[in-house]
């Protein structure tokens, strides 16, 4: 069933217009006709099975059947990760919103590549989460991360605050010496979690200090495993870890 994305507030027998990028997708790019059955979605857990009442280039409304609010995930999964460059970035944030992430935080680390100003990061923050949103049209989830602006990794810090370990989790994914797997440490974290972080690195790794910063605030260095992994396989792999681990908690 093809999905489409509405405002809240969605009710049964209600009708309901499509936005125009969603509009045009419906009536040019699919061809579907009135009578043809979608689905709505908000972003924020609003799941509606709707039927097409009118379909037209002017515009495409849909007749609201049945809908419902699926519950939030019991545990938030927040992934902190280096800017990389070109379309690896884009393919982070859709294979990770696939994955169940809840919060991606942009970092511009000491060896990202990538560097934004202020108006080019806001410009860009816009079509990463266009980029989620088709993701989420494209799996099916009803709950739709949150992508921050671009942040220095120290300023990220201190935003996040003090640790004190009773319902949150914190790890960063590093290369530098031996350390018990992601999988172990959130099998491991208990059913009190209700929110873990991971911290991923850019191309190049987080640097030495960048580190010490982390551990400082309570961040746990784990491993993904033997294997040099890219930034954005590191990233998919650590949020499917997680959501496996905590989700079965």
């Amino acid at each position: 069933m093809h999905r489409f994305v509405v405002s809240r507030g969605a009710e049964v027998g209600a009708t309901v217009r499509l936005g125009d990028a969603d509009a045009h997708h419906a009536a040019v790019v699919l061809r579907l006709r009135e009578g043809d059955r979608v689905r709505l979605m908000d972003g924020r857990g609003l799941v509606a099975d709707a039927r097409l009442a009118r379909v037209a280039r002017s515009g495409v409304e849909a007749l609201v059947e049945s809908a419902h609010l699926q519950a939030a995930p019991r545990v938030e999964v927040g992934l902190a990760v280096g800017i990389t460059k070109g379309k690896a970035w884009d393919w982070t944030l859709q294979k990770c919103t696939e994955a169940g992430v809840t919060r991606i935080v942009p970092i511009l680390a000491r060896r990202s590549v990538v560097r934004l100003d202020a108006s080019e990061a806001a410009r860009r923050r816009e079509e990463w989460m266009r980029t989620v949103e088709e993701a989420c049209k494209q799996c099916g989830a009803a709950w739709w991360p949150a992508v921050s602006l671009p942040v220095p990794l120290e300023a990220w810090l201190a935003a996040l605050g003090g640790h004190d370990g009773s319902a949150e989790a914190r790890w960063v994914a590093a290369l530098d010496g031996r350390r018990r797997s992601l999988l172990d440490a959130a099998r491991g974290s208990g059913p009190g979690i209700l929110r873990a972080w991971v911290a991923v690195g850019p191309e190049g790794d987080w640097a030495p200090e960048e580190l010490d910063a982390m551990r400082g605030t309570g961040f746990e260095g784990v491993t993904l495993g033997p294997n040099v992994m890219r930034s954005e396989t590191a990233a998919v792999a650590s949020v499917v870890l997680m959501r496996a681990a905590l989700d079965a908690a």
